[in-house]
Order: structure tokens, then C-alpha cells, then sequence
């Protein structure tokens, strides 16, 4: 008797969906270029040391056949000057650049920490196009990434609910002079709008097409990731992320959305 009473409600549920989706691509829209994230990792948070990357895609010299040359801020003379080639050098990788529209904007950090950890960083903030952010799963899969396993992780933070992440346990295969050696990795992220946080791609992709019919707005949303090494088994870096992902947070958002998400 239950289950049959559900069933409209579902249905209404599912059509509501449908029609906002539908309505997303048609209705008139306001761009509103402001973004809940700072496009700016730091340099230090508490315990950790950060290094900002820089791309060369000179394809005559250090990018042939996409194999970038990957240059950090703190060892170079000129920040954006390739040392090699005098060429400019660039926030994300010559095929990224080449595949997400150009007004997108990006963000590579390395962290380290006193005890030799190291995690990386990296915000993706979306332009005008709606593919400038995309599932962190299809670029991990054309990396050639096995995704092994994939989970929602929460990390407690002071003043507000814990923050909903999703993190990826992943596995690639190179090969060296010895053999096929396997590389065990984790990739977590979470999107961030104007003033909301999801840590799932449908549930930013309703958000986006929520605010396009009801607000009449299309809002730059930012995808944000922390990943690295981790061992074959066990789930000990989630420590490293929930350090750095508390260390790190207050620093991403802006002063708009700090007052949304914590409790003053």
C-alpha cells in the first residue's frame, strides 16, 4: 500500500526534473560572473607548502606530442616565461588548454608537509560555456585510470556542517625497464557555485539548470580537487585529505560564500 501511494509522488518527482532541465536550455538567462571560490590557492596554510604549476606548450621544444614540461612558480626566475624556450607559460596543460573553452580558468598547487606527505591542488572555475567543467571520472578514464572504487567522505570543519566530498580510488599501469609497475592513487573533489556546494556532478548540473529557470541566472560554478599517492590497500590518506582540506578550505571561498556556509 505504501509503495503505490510513492509512486505518484515519485513520478511528479521525476517530471519536475525533467521540465527544469528541459526549460534550462530554453529560457533567457543572466550571466552573473561571480564566482563563490577565489581563484588563488596559497602559498601556506597551516603545516603545508605550496608550489604553483606552470605548463610550457611549445610543441617545437617542450610539449612535443603533448608531453608538457612542467615548471613550478618558487624555481623561477620569471613566473610565466618557460626557462627553457622563452616561451609564455600557461595555469593548465597544452591538451587541457586545447579541450576547455578559453575563458576557463585554472588553478595547479603541490603541497607538502613536515612529515614528507605531499598532496596536489587544483580549481577549475567555468567560463561562459557550460563544458567547462565536466565528471572528474571521463578525464581520470582517458588518463588511463582504472577507477576502482568511489565514495562520499565528510570532513568535519569548525563552524559550519561537515563538508561533503567524493573521492576516487584509482589505478594505472606504467611501463618501465622492469616491468609493468602499478600506480595506486586517490582523487577527491567537490563543486563549488555561487552560493551552494555538492559534491556530485547531477546534483551541480540540477543546481545549474535550477537557477537558469527559476532565477533566471547561469552562475560560474568552480571544481575543485585535492589528489595523490596512496597504497594498495587501506584508506590511511584519508587523514591527508581531511588535514589539508581543513587547512586549505577557509582560504578557497569567497568572503559572499563564507557567510552562507558558516554559522556567525
Amino acid at each position: 500500500m505504501e509503495r503505490n501511494l510513492f509512486k505518484p509522488f515519485l513520478s511528479i518527482v521525476v517530471l519536475m526534473t525533467i521540465a527544469v532541465f528541459a526549460l534550462a536550455f530554453t529560457v533567457g538567462v543572466e550571466l552573473d560572473f561571480v564566482p563563490g571560490v577565489n581563484m588563488k590557492l596559497p602559498d601556506q596554510v597551516e603545516g603545508w607548502t605550496g608550489n604553483e604549476l606552470r605548463y610550457c606548450h611549445n610543441p617545437e621544444a617542450c610539449a612535443k606530442d603533448y608531453h608538457d614540461a612542467p615548471f613550478f612558480i618558487n624555481d623561477l626566475e620569471i613566473p610565466d616565461i618557460c626557462p627553457d624556450c622563452g616561451e609564455p607559460l600557461y595555469a593548465m596543460s597544452r591538451s587541457e588548454y586545447e579541450v576547455l573553452p578559453k575563458d576557463t580558468e585554472f588553478l595547479k598547487s603541490a603541497y607538502t608537509n613536515a612529515a614528507g606527505n605531499r598532496i596536489n591542488a587544483s580549481i577549475v572555475l567555468s567560463g561562459t560555456a557550460r563544458d567547462s567543467i565536466h565528471r572528474p571520472q571521463r578525464c581520470l578514464k582517458g588518463q588511463g585510470n582504472a577507477l576502482d572504487h568511489e565514495y562520499t567522505l565528510e570532513v568535519p570543519l569548525e563552524g559550519r556542517s561537515p563538508l561533503k566530498i567524493r573521492v576516487i580510488q584509482a589505478t594505472r599501469q606504467f611501463r618501465t625497464a622492469e616491468g609493468i609497475v602499478p600506480y595506486y592513487s586517490y582523487y577527491a573533489y567537490w563543486f563549488v557555485g555561487q552560493d551552494r556546494e555538492t559534491p556530485y556532478h547531477l546534483g551541480r548540473m540540477f543546481w545549474l539548470a535550477w537557477d537558469r529557470v527559476v532565477r533566471s541566472t547561469a552562475n560560474r560554478w568552480a571544481y575543485i580537487a585535492v589528489y595523490g599517492a596512496r597504497e594498495a590497500e587501506g584508506t590511511d590518506y584519508e587523514a591527508t585529505i581531511i588535514d589539508f582540506v581543513q587547512k586549505v578550505y577557509p582560504y578557497l571561498l569567497t568572503d559572499s560564500m563564507s557567510n552562507k556556509v558558516y554559522k556567525h
